[in-house]
């Protein structure tokens, strides 16, 4: 089996000019007298190994004399800087509002559920991987996947078969049925030990499954070049220990983005 990388590519898929607002639109931002204030151009690229990728690159065409640029999404989170990545909580309408200078601009965006994927690299530094399509086989079929383990690919499909429910297996589940769970935008959690895995690891991982619940599978993967390795539709992250706050990241920046996550 061997895995390939994706050609790095960024893809523009709109190109936006704020418009500015109120100034009580965020307390503490005193109004702009004397001249009009300059236009504000964003440029709003997708990011991300996914044609699903909810992940976008914010960047503000300022002033020269605009030394910082704020931003400000619906979920609560803010990052500083002319450019910025934030990942969307879902596709459709978003809100976006800047201080850029002094001035609050805001506007509204699209974000397509499906587009041309720009991973150019993965601004998260996970690995992007190679897109196998997906197809339903018959049950008992031997998949010979391109990458190992896969990111995406022909599986099972069937009441009881695959997709299987969230949770955690001790025993191996074979890819052709997770690859399924992928499919519908969750998150496989791979795992191997040479020998029997010690019962902190194993006790570290329910712990996980147990904290997060919503669309995650964990389970054995025999061969595993890497101890642990988290895998969402069209990319993958390593792991050399486990970490839980690198697990959920991963997690909470890409399930859902997948061909049937939004249904």
């Amino acid at each position: 089996m061997r895995r390939k990388e994706r050609n790095a590519r960024i893809v523009t898929f709109s190109t936006l000019v704020l418009a500015v607002v109120g100034c009580d639109a965020l307390s503490g931002v005193l109004p702009h007298f004397g001249s009009a204030p300059p236009e504000v151009k964003i440029t709003v690229l997708r990011r991300g190994c996914s044609e699903f990728s909810r992940s976008v690159e914010l960047k503000a065409e300022v002033p020269n004399n605009v030394s910082s640029v704020q931003w400000f999404f619906t979920d609560g989170t803010s990052q500083v800087g002319q450019t910025v990545v934030h990942t969307f909580d879902d596709s459709g309408t978003q809100q976006v509002t800047a201080i850029v200078g002094g001035q609050v601009v805001s506007r509204r965006l699209s974000i397509p559920v499906r587009g041309e994927a720009g991973p150019g690299p993965d601004p998260f530094g996970d690995d992007c991987i190679e897109n196998e399509r997906e197809a339903h086989v018959p049950e008992g079929t031997d998949v010979e996947y391109q990458n190992d383990p896969p990111a995406s690919g022909p599986h099972y499909s069937g009441a009881g078969i695959s997709p299987i429910a969230a949770g955690f297996y001790i025993n191996p589940v074979p890819p052709e049925v997770w690859v399924h769970n992928l499919e519908h935008g969750d998150i496989v959690v791979l795992f191997d030990c040479p020998g029997d895995c010690p019962e902190s690891l194993i006790s570290d991982l329910r712990s996980f499954f147990a904290m997060v619940q919503h669309q995650v599978v964990i389970t054995r993967y025999p061969g595993l070049s890497s101890p642990i390795i988290a895998v969402a539709w069209d990319v993958q992250r390593r792991f050399d220990d486990f970490d839980a706050q690198e697990l959920r990241a991963f997690h909470d920046r890409r399930v859902g983005q997948a061909p049937e996550g939004d249904e």
